[in-house]
């Protein structure tokens, strides 16, 4: 009697280790690629010539995780001679978090200052949107808009200064290898 009562329980924890995996894939359209890695900037799928900007995809998950994102070259200025834009001469890394949406799709948002020249922050930039991952999980196309808040301002409560959202607009990425040379 009691080896039947352990064998139904084991047999019971088995077949649910089975149904979790295809309850997970219904639901969320299944797991494609990982975002998690290394990704580089550059020009175009067909051209792996790099654009300056460098993010790493972290987790302990393929479903959510931490962003780091490096742009040494992104004008902060945008353009623009107004105030903060105009002071800003640079940007600092950014950090934030990204989650899945879909099989090989991902939102993101990450923030960080820019700084005038005496490294004083001039205004705080808030960067989200949404990475889709292809051709084999190698390639990522990425939609970037960013709010910006004055340093005093609280970009998780307060409003932004500009009305909209400002386009920085759409680029891909290429993930990192171990790639050694011999």
């Amino acid at each position: 009697m009691r080896k039947s009562i352990i064998r139904g329980a084991l047999f019971g924890i088995l077949l649910l280790g089975f149904t979790i995996p295809g309850v997970a894939q219904a639901g969320g359209g299944g797991k494609s690629c990982s975002n998690i890695g290394t990704w580089f900037g550059v020009v175009a799928p067909d051209d792996t010539r790099l654009t300056g900007w460098v993010a790493s995809a972290l987790g302990k998950s393929s479903n959510e995780g931490t962003n780091i994102f490096e742009f040494p070259n992104f004008d902060p200025t945008l353009g623009l001679d107004d105030p903060p834009f105009k002071d800003a001469a640079r940007i600092g890394n950014m950090r934030g978090n990204w989650k899945r949406t879909g099989g090989n799709t991902f939102d993101y948002t990450f923030m960080g200052f820019a700084f005038d020249a005496s490294n004083v922050p001039v205004y705080i930039a808030k960067v989200s949107g949404q990475v889709t991952l292809f051709n084999d999980c190698q390639y990522q196309f990425t939609t970037a808009f960013m709010d910006v808040f004055l340093p005093f301002k609280s970009p998780f409560y307060d409003q932004p200064i500009n009305p909209e959202p400002i386009s920085l607009g759409e680029f891909y990425g290429y993930r990192a290898k171990v790639d050694l040379p011999y």
